[in-house]
């Protein structure tokens, strides 16, 4: 590193420095737009803006371009986070993803802080032998998302998206019952690990348009059995997941993030359609189905259960109180979980599909 200066070092005929002149935000946000996965809906000044705020480094090839690169956030004594670590495709295999995360790691805005801090979805491996683990005590970190104040938090406050009430629209008309499922039939598709991701994210809109709003996990499964395989590796997911950040980006597709049993779920549908159809099970698992969609399906089941007894009416005699006991015992999460599988068809009640009944009984209430 250099001394007087931008601090610099040389990796073969590349140099990663941390000079901020010479950064090009545009550059990095050309990366992010189209395989970072973790950037998704960030837009271009919001990459400028934070570039600025951050120490920046770049990995310079001899040309000058910038190929690479990386940013820390920190207040230089107690925090950091490790953000936007990348190399371009062609500059791959050199080692130089290894050496700008060495170069943030070493750098003197983060020397002697208690803490550096990063999240990755398909690198742990590549941190692991920096030293980075797992928070000892996850249990502990909490999140807002997003801060009030900014362009997301207006958006939600102003009902975008929303039915009018606060809610998503849902689509469903208890007179008629669940609507059919519609599953996605297709083969030939190439293997994601080797397509281009423009590639993979047309075929991603074209099972999404036939079976939205469908889980991202049920999503990828279908994409790999029309590609010949039949298991999601973390190899074949990563590209998936970078052709969704693509899908996003250009407002093709919406993700919704349900709570499962502390678990995120991500509902995946076409920009613009219900967040929320009510359908038969088809050619779906229990766990292959929204959780916002068995919630939704468990609230018309509460209330046709209740309206049984006649709960709602309210009588104004003695025998009220035994009246709504009885209606809120018909009504109750046992017979709630069993009336799900009955409408979908299924007989057994697993430990497993009880934990996941009871997910979307959390959603519902």
């Amino acid at each position: 590193m250099s001394e007087g200066g931008p601090c610099e070092r040389r990796y073969g005929d590349y140099v990663i420095s941390d000079d901020p002149e010479r950064f090009d935000a545009d550059a990095m946000h050309d990366f992010l737009e189209v395989e970072g996965y973790w950037a998704t809906g960030r837009t271009r000044e919001q990459t400028a803006e934070s570039a600025a705020n951050s120490v920046v480094l770049g990995v310079y090839a001899p040309d000058g371009s910038m190929v690479g690169g990386a940013r820390v956030v920190t207040d230089r004594a107690t925090f950091g986070w490790l953000t936007d670590v990348y190399v371009l495709a062609e500059h791959r295999g050199l080692g130089l993803g290894r050496a700008v995360v060495a170069a943030a790691c070493e750098h003197p805005a983060v020397a002697g802080i208690k803490r550096l801090l990063l999240k990755t979805g398909d690198a742990h491996e590549l941190y692991r032998s920096f030293g980075f683990t797992e928070p000892p005590a996850p249990e502990g970190w909490m999140e807002l998302q997003p801060v009030p104040g900014g362009t997301e938090a207006a958006d939600a406050a102003s009902g975008a998206g929303d039915s009018g009430d606060g809610m998503p629209s849902l689509a469903y008309d208890p007179a008629a019952g669940p609507q059919p499922y519609m599953a996605w039939q297709g083969d030939g598709l190439p293997d994601p690990r080797t397509a281009p991701v423009s590639q993979v994210a047309s075929h991603l809109l074209e099972i999404v348009s036939a079976e939205g709003p469908v889980t991202a996990e049920r999503a990828y499964r279908l994409y790999i059995r029309g590609a010949g395989s039949s298991k999601v590796t973390q190899r074949a997911r990563a590209p998936m997941e970078q052709a969704l950040g693509r899908l996003t980006l250009r407002s093709q597709v919406e993700v919704d993030e349900l709570d499962n049993a502390g678990q995120p779920q991500q509902v995946l549908r076409l920009s613009g359609t219900p967040a929320v159809v009510v359908r038969e099970l088809g050619e779906r698992s229990l766990y292959e189905v929204p959780l916002n969609e068995i919630a939704e399906l468990v609230g018309h089941k509460r209330r046709e259960l209740l309206g049984r007894s006649g709960a709602g009416d309210q009588p104004a005699h003695a025998v009220a109180g035994v009246i709504q006991e009885a209606a809120l015992r018909r009504a109750s999460p046992e017979r709630l979980k069993r009336a799900v599988l009955d409408t979908y068809g299924l007989i057994r009640m697993t430990q497993a599909a009880e934990q996941y009944l009871d997910a979307a009984l959390e959603g519902a209430s």
